[in-house]
């Protein structure tokens, strides 16, 4: 299984701006995101190590994918990636130039096309979310297998936040009504697909309400499918804002997207290394 990463990073500091990609006074903070960001794939995923208390030794064991790329695409030089730490890490730097660094995404989607021949799945992540579980991709694959390359997984988004109203609070609830039924619509699908799982219920997967996550991951044979529609790299922004756009309605137009639901939303996740959504004043749990 050969992987590839996009991880898509801006910064650029600003006096007095509440963005966390233009806080001046977040420029450490966002710096060490990035580092976290990038140790917690090529940790999770890639090659580890096991004492052997009997031996006295460390012995390297494989990763839990065979081939893991990591590329950082930034907006020319408004970014924290340390160089040095990219080298250790086996990171590529790649610069893009947009007008618009919200744009940013959409050259993921021309590196995508660029390497459509090189990898068997593509994935894309905004730079703030981290993973933790070995069994990601396997989980993304045991989706597809099971309900077929028309329909796409995303992760659950979630922050960690002692001053949340729980610990855990999953951040990309139901949108409003009618927010994107001009898009979902054309794809008729189940409202709910079930995975059988030995020794338990069945996950619950629901077509998702909200779709977006800032992340989306596809197989080879999928962006093949999605680079023959006419919207592919229309830099289409309906979707929010170019950000979420460019994470997401490509997505919505091409794929039934479903989430892991209720009891199971852990089936699949993803860490959001910033407790802004969680920390909203609102009333409730």
């Amino acid at each position: 299984m050969r992987v590839l990463l996009a991880l898509l990073h801006y910064f650029k500091g600003e006096a007095d701006s509440r963005h966390s990609s233009t806080d001046e006074r977040r420029r450490e903070q966002r710096a060490a995101v990035l580092r976290r960001v990038i140790d917690s794939w090529r940790g999770t995923l890639g090659a580890t190590t096991t004492l052997n208390i009997e031996t006295k030794r460390f012995e390297r064991m494989r990763g839990a994918v065979d081939g893991l790329d990591i590329v950082v695409v930034t907006n020319g030089t408004d970014h924290l990636l340390n160089e040095e730490h990219a080298k250790a890490r086996g990171v590529r730097h790649v610069t893009a130039q947009v007008d618009n660094p919200r744009m940013l995404g959409f050259a993921a989607h021309r590196l995508f096309a660029d390497m459509r021949h090189a990898y068997d799945l593509f994935c894309y992540s905004e730079d703030d979310l981290r993973i933790a579980d070995a069994g990601f991709i396997d989980r993304l694959r045991a989706f597809q297998d099971a309900f077929g390359p028309k329909r796409l997984l995303m992760p659950n988004r979630f922050e960690w936040n002692p001053a949340g109203p729980t610990l855990k609070t999953w951040i990309d609830g139901d949108l409003r009504p009618g927010a994107i039924e001009r898009w979902r619509d054309p794809l008729p699908d189940e409202d709910f697909l079930h995975l059988p799982m030995p020794g338990r219920a069945p996950v619950t997967f629901r077509r998702a309400p909200n779709p977006h996550a800032g992340f989306f991951a596809i197989s080879a044979p999928q962006l093949a499918h999605w680079m023959r529609q006419k919207h592919f790299l229309d830099l289409d922004c309906g979707f929010i804002s170019p950000l979420e756009s460019a994470a997401t309605l490509g997505m919505l137009k091409t794929f039934a997207i479903y989430k892991a639901f209720g009891p199971d939303a852990g089936f699949l996740e993803i860490e959001h290394l910033d407790n802004r959504f969680s920390s909203m004043k609102l009333p409730g749990a």
